[in-house]
């Protein structure tokens, strides 16, 4: 893992939960993300399933297991998520036994890892899942940016990628079951009153026709068997 991508967490674990996701903006997100993990994960009980770059524990309610390279971020993880086992590692080299995973996620990590990573990444993800296991991951939609023209300016945030795109790089290993869309709405130019009442507006506008045009996209894949 990016050594400037760990300091760069361990410097704002403190800060990160309120400056990222106290908002309405943040809430906003926060909400689409978990009714997607609702929808494709549910209840834990009786499956193993990992986070991978679990941070400081948002989203770590729906894992039995959580990883993540910065011991600054996991600290928060650990006391707001006491049932969930985490370990420091890599997501690209998590130390896990093969085929332990039912079920292994992550949000808000590929967009800031090179493309070479990113496929590291799915080889460690297609090795801890077992047969017919799912991996759930989101990132940036690549036809979005390019219709708004994005400039790529630093590690943080710049990986984009299309539906095509991410089939072609997981074809060997993974199968497309689901995709789904967040934030179709520029949410952050929305009067801040006006972003809860739209909530749902969006997500039926994200998970629609043009799908492909949200901000991010999320895939459930399947692990061939």
């Amino acid at each position: 893992m990016n050594k400037d991508i760990v300091s760069y967490y361990d410097a704002i674990a403190a800060e990160y939960d309120s400056s990222r996701f106290g908002n309405s903006y943040g809430r906003f997100i926060d909400a689409e993300e978990r009714r997607i993990l609702d929808c494709v994960i549910g209840e834990k009980q009786g499956r193993q399933v990992l986070e991978m770059a679990c941070g400081t524990g948002r989203l770590t309610g729906y894992a039995t297991h959580a990883l993540d390279a910065s011991e600054e971020m996991m600290a928060f993880a650990r006391k707001r998520c006491t049932d969930v086992q985490f370990v420091r590692a890599s997501a690209t080299d998590s130390g896990f036994p093969d085929g332990m995973f039912d079920i292994v996620y992550s949000f808000h990590l590929l967009m800031h890892l090179d493309v070479g990573t990113v496929r590291q990444f799915i080889d460690e993800a297609y090795r801890i899942l077992k047969p017919g296991g799912r991996l759930i991951i989101d990132i940036p939609s690549g036809k979005r940016r390019r219709l708004l023209r994005h400039e790529r300016k630093s590690w943080h945030g710049a990986t984009a990628l299309t539906s095509a795109e991410l089939k072609e790089m997981v074809s060997d290993k993974f199968s497309l079951h689901r995709s789904f869309g967040i934030m179709m709405l520029p949410v952050h130019r929305l009067p801040k009153v006006l972003r809860r009442p739209l909530l749902d507006i969006d997500y039926a506008l994200a998970n629609g026709r043009f799908m492909e045009y949200s901000s991010y996209m999320v895939f459930e894949l399947t692990k061939n068997k």
